[in-house]
């Protein structure tokens, strides 16, 4: 096998090997199941209507805004929720309130906190934030309640599950100090970075995506009952008559290239055909640059030019070295003179 050819396999084996590193907790998705922790319909409607297990959670309902002045569309189902638990205690996080909150109990974090690009991973983080510190449910504007949250409280913790793997964080909540969200908000600086699309940035950076892959690495480890996580399945969180949430137009945020990732999903087989067009041009370079390498012998040429810069920088080392020794004088000379 030509050296050239060695060159280009062990350059994508490498490449593969990297990329199967950076990504395995993403591929780790694909094969997770979420049903031994999902909530049991026993224990979300139980017969009686008497809740078996202790409520855990506190009785906080979490919403964020930009401000208070919450567009009309989600008006309806905030007020639901609030009318259907007037035991409950409501916090609206605000843009300003949510940042004062930040900059005095943790400092740490305002840096990053002011640093990212797009408002949507503020409103992100500030959930993770405010259910570590004073524990509740946290509820987006679009999802409006159907019936009272009480049965969700029952477990230490609580996501919901959505298509075609993963989490969402539009409804989730923890008792104060829960690991798993103590685990998230300590690994937003860590996530914080620039995927150039806007939506992976925001996915992966503060979104669904990176509170899916928390969980993955905050299972693998021995977690306790008082640490788990149960999961909300889609049956439960709407469509469903029983279902504790329904639906209004939501993802505000959503930005065009948002639209372009859409349009992919609805059209998989022709997204997937185009990914294999794209590896077959890269992988047709490649093979022009080889048959390029033998033509010109390539190889040869650049371990001359290799060789020959290595002795120039030899002998100038070798030069500066000779340079430094001692003078060596001849005293017998110089007494004849």
């Amino acid at each position: 096998m030509r050296k050239e050819l060695k060159y280009i396999l062990w350059g994508h084996a490498a490449l593969i090997l990297f990329l199967t590193y950076c990504t395995y907790d993403l591929i780790s998705l694909l094969f997770d199941d979420s049903f031994p922790d999902s909530f049991l319909d026993t224990e979300l409607n139980p017969v009686d209507g008497k809740l078996d297990k202790p409520m855990l959670i506190p009785k906080i309902i979490h919403q964020t805004y930009k401000t208070e002045q919450i567009p009309e569309t989600w008006q309806h189902g905030q007020q639901r929720c609030v009318e259907l638990h007037p035991d409950y205690q409501y916090i609206l996080w605000t843009d300003e309130m949510a940042r004062d909150f930040i900059a005095e109990k943790y400092p740490w974090f305002l840096k990053t906190w002011d640093s990212y690009p797009y408002p949507i991973e503020r409103a992100d983080a500030i959930r993770y934030f405010a259910l570590a510190h004073y524990g509740g449910i946290y509820i987006d504007l679009d999802d409006g309640c159907n019936r009272r949250l009480d049965p969700l409280l029952t477990a230490p913790a609580f996501v919901r599950e959505t298509q075609p793997t993963g989490i969402s964080n539009d409804v989730m909540g923890a008792v104060p100090g829960h690991l798993f969200f103590v685990k998230a908000l300590k690994n937003l600086e860590k996530y914080q970075r620039n995927w150039l699309v806007p939506y992976i940035t925001i996915m992966f950076s503060t979104g669904p995506l990176f509170l899916s892959v928390m969980l993955m690495q905050y299972k693998r480890k021995n977690v306790p009952e008082a640490g788990k996580v149960r999961i909300l399945l889609p049956k439960d969180y709407k469509a469903n008559s029983d279902a504790f949430f329904s639906i209004s137009q939501g993802s505000s945020w959503h930005l065009d290239d948002a639209k372009v990732m859409k349009l992919m999903a609805k059209h998989i087989g022709l997204a997937v055909f185009a990914g294999f067009l794209i590896a077959g041009f890269i992988f047709l370079l490649e093979w022009w640059f080889y048959q390029w390498c033998i033509r010109t012998n390539f190889g040869k040429c650049y371990e001359k030019i290799c060789s020959k810069l290595t002795l120039k920088k030899y002998a100038k080392k070798r030069s500066r070295k000779d340079s430094n020794l001692p003078v060596t004088i001849d005293f017998e000379k110089i007494e004849s003179v």
